[in-house]
């Protein structure tokens, strides 16, 4: 085998293995294997039907009024990262990282709010391909993003618009709080 082909066949696994890992159940589980509760919001409260479009939450907020939430994950490089943002257009920001694990982090502040709100109007999920990584690159920063359902894995060696700024966004929003 040509010296150039070696090392392809486990680089090609461990970037399916991050792929994968990254694109898995986003249920956290305690470590005894059993499931935390769901997050506050994601369903209704028992006795209560779950809000038809249009209509008023429990919260008192319309549907165009809800927050949304995106997370952004960054993994790999030759240190192996693995960190995340989850952030929402009313502030609350998650974060997690290898060394400390999940936490809380610091609220968005009203300009940074008003960003995030702005460009995830802007960015169209459903037009975005689902994976635009070079799979020649070697040792690189894997991005993915999910929002509403979506799911977009990138290495940014692809332009991919007002994405590319979210994520920028988003990974300095990170930085901030690490």
């Amino acid at each position: 085998m040509p010296y150039r082909m070696r090392g392809r066949g486990p680089a090609l696994l461990a970037a399916t293995c991050l792929l994968l890992a990254a694109c898995g159940s986003v249920e956290a589980s305690q470590p005894d294997g059993s499931s935390l509760p769901p997050s506050p919001g994601a369903t209704a409260p028992s006795g209560q039907a779950p809000s038809e479009p249009g209509e008023q939450g429990g919260d008192g907020a319309t549907p165009s009024e809800r927050p949304e939430t995106v997370r952004l994950t960054v993994s790999g490089g030759i240190a192996g990262v693995r960190r995340s943002i989850l952030a929402s257009t009313d502030g609350t920001v998650e974060i997690s990282d290898r060394k400390e694990g999940v936490r809380e982090a610091d609220p968005l502040n009203g300009v940074d709010r008003d960003r995030l709100r702005g460009l995830l109007e802007k960015v169209d999920f459903a037009a975005l391909p689902p994976r635009s990584v070079d799979e020649g690159a070697r040792d690189m920063f894997v991005y993915t993003l999910e929002h509403d359902g979506h799911s977009v894995v990138t290495d940014r060696s692809v332009p991919l618009g007002e994405a590319d700024d979210l994520i920028g966004q988003l990974e300095r929003f990170l930085e901030e709080r690490l």
